[in-house]
C-alpha cells in the first residue's frame, strides 16, 4: 500500500543517487578537483576542457558524467514520484494539511531533473537557473514541514506523518545552513571558496533528504502499526471510525 513510509524511502533513495553520482565523478575525475574552487555543476561537464566563467577558470573532466547525470535524474524522478506517493497517502487519510507540501515535493523532483538533463556546459544559465529554483523549492519544503511540525507539537496534536521529535529543529537548522550557503556564494563569488559555498548550500539539501527521508519511514511505520492497532479495536468492540471504545465495553 502507498504510505508516507513508502514516501520516506523515495526521500532517501533521492540523496543517496546524489552521493552516488559525486561519489563517481570524484572516482573517475581526472586532474585536480578542488572542493574549494571546483563547482558542482563542473561535474555534470560533459567533455574535458578548461571552463571559464563568473567564479574563475579551471579545468574540469569527469569520464563518468553519463552515470553522475544518470544518478541526477534518478534523484528527481525519485522525488516526483515520492511527491505523488504523499499525495495518495494524504487523500487516503484525509489529511488536508499536506496540500502545499505535494507540489513541493514535486516541483522540486522536476527542477533536479531538468538540471540533470541541462549539462552544465550545454547550457550554463539554464542549468544555473534550475538549480537555483531546485534549492528555493526545498528550502520552501522545508520551512513548510519545520512549521507544521512545530505548529503541532506546540497545540499538543499528533504528530505530523511526515516530521516530528528532532527533526524539526534539524531541519531548521540544515535550512539556516543551506541558505546561508547560497547567500554566501552569491556575495563573494569568487572572491572566497565559491565551491565550498555551494557545497555547503546543496550538499546540506542532499543530506537532509536522507535524513527526513529516514525519519518518514520511522514515523510512517509506527503510524501504520497505530492505524491497524485502531481498526483491530474497532473490529474487536463493534465500534466505528473515530469513535473510542471503552475498554470496560463488554
Amino acid at each position: 500500500m502507498l504510505s508516507y513510509r513508502g514516501a520516506g524511502v523515495l526521500f532517501f533513495l533521492s540523496g543517496i543517487f546524489s552521493c552516488i553520482g559525486q561519489a563517481a565523478a570524484f572516482i573517475r575525475w581526472k586532474g585536480l578537483y578542488s572542493i574549494t574552487d571546483n563547482r558542482l555543476a563542473d561535474f555534470t561537464v560533459t567533455e574535458c576542457q578548461v571552463l571559464r566563467d563568473s567564479v574563475g577558470t579551471r579545468y574540469v573532466c569527469n569520464p563518468a558524467h553519463v552515470v553522475t547525470n544518470t544518478s541526477y535524474v534518478i534523484a528527481g524522478v525519485l522525488l516526483i514520484v515520492a511527491g505523488a506517493v504523499i499525495a495518495a497517502s494524504a487523500q487516503r487519510e484525509g489529511h488536508t494539511t499536506l496540500g502545499l507540501v505535494v507540489p513541493l515535493v514535486v516541483g522540486s523532483g522536476v527542477f533536479y531533473t531538468a538540471a540533470a538533463l541541462v549539462p552544465y556546459n550545454v547550457g550554463r544559465l539554464g542549468h544555473d537557473v534550475l538549480m537555483l529554483f531546485f534549492a528555493l523549492t526545498v528550502w520552501t519544503l522545508m520551512a513548510l514541514l519545520a512549521g507544521l511540525g512545530s505548529y503541532r507539537r506546540a497545540a499538543g496534536a499528533d504528530p505530523s506523518p511526515l516530521i516530528y521529535g528532532v527533526y524539526i529543529p534539524l531541519t531548521k537548522m540544515m535550512l539556516s545552513v543551506s541558505v546561508l550557503g547560497m547567500l554566501t556564494l552569491m556575495f563573494l563569488g569568487s572572491n572566497g571558496f565559491p565551491g565550498a559555498y555551494e557545497r555547503i548550500a546543496f550538499d546540506t539539501i542532499t543530506f537532509w533528504l536522507i535524513i527526513i527521508g529516514t525519519g518518514m519511514y520511522s514515523l510512517g511505520g509506527a503510524a501504520d502499526q497505530e492505524s491497524r492497532r485502531v481498526a483491530e479495536m474497532e473490529a474487536q468492540w463493534g465500534v466505528g471510525p473515530g469513535v473510542k471504545a471503552s475498554p470496560g465495553a463488554t
